[in-house]
């Protein structure tokens, strides 16, 4: 399908958006990821291919909020359709993958993912890339934007579920969440998924805007077996909203 030609998915038009390499002076040079295999040097490389990646978003976010009816609402678990928003940790989250060093070989998940753009950005960097959300629409705009850019479905793995009450899957060497500690009841959750999905030697990235418990989220996370590495502050893209990028690993 052409992006001249956006589909509509459950009622919802569409609208190609296309992320780009970010300034690369904005963020300060880091080591590959501790479980990807291969040569580091990759992450000197220049190619645009792997720098840039386009997907389908909405092309009016609030719909979802006109549409949502206090039915759905209550039987939803009181939870709002985030998902049709890209959100700003997932803005300067994109930008640190895809200025960042190659993932070839990494086995990542997106937690959480929404439209999917640090998923798709790991994916430009050469991540195995599983997409993890809850809402069901949100994965069908993903698989549409899989299959135009031209990639595979078969190279990704699909899954709507829930956190609290995930399948069967990963471990995995990389998960990454943009936005995931929205709510409060949230964070026990992410922490407790997080203990169960990342592999021995692996990471988790957890991007926030400095929400008051996603400063309790560290001593969370130990509680379930990862150690707090550290934060460091990613810059702000268009939204001007300075993100915090936790990053916690099973040792």
């Amino acid at each position: 399908m052409s992006h001249a030609d956006p589909p509509q998915v459950a009622g919802l038009r569409l609208r190609w958006h296309e992320f780009r390499h970010p300034d690369p002076g904005a963020f300060r040079p880091q080591e590959p990821h501790p479980a990807a295999p291969g040569d580091a040097g990759a992450s000197g490389t220049t190619a645009t291919d792997d720098r840039s990646f386009g997907l389908w978003v909405l092309e009016d976010p609030d719909v979802l909020l006109d549409l949502i009816t206090p039915e759905e609402y209550e039987a939803n678990d009181e939870r709002m359709p985030y998902f049709g928003a890209v959100w700003p940790s997932a803005e300067s989250l994109v930008a640190k993958l895809l200025a960042g060093p190659r993932l070839d070989g990494v086995e990542l998940l997106d937690l959480g993912c929404g439209l999917g753009p640090c998923g798709f950005a790991a994916a430009a960097r050469g991540a195995r890339v599983t997409f993890m959300d809850w809402e069901p629409r949100a994965l069908e705009i993903v698989e549409r934007s899989v299959l135009a850019q031209g990639r595979r479905l078969a190279d990704f793995d699909l899954v709507v579920a829930d956190w609290r009450k995930p399948p069967r899957m990963g471990p995995f060497d990389l998960v990454i969440g943009a936005d995931v500690l929205y709510e409060e009841r949230n964070a026990p959750a992410v922490a407790a998924f997080l203990g169960g999905h990342v592999k021995p030697g692996g990471e988790a990235w957890i991007g926030d805007p400095g929400r008051p418990h996603a400063i309790r989220f560290p001593a969370l996370a130990q509680q379930h077996g990862l150690a707090f590495k550290g934060s460091e502050r990613l810059p702000a893209m268009k939204h001007a909203i300075e993100i915090a990028l936790q990053r916690y690993a099973r040792e």
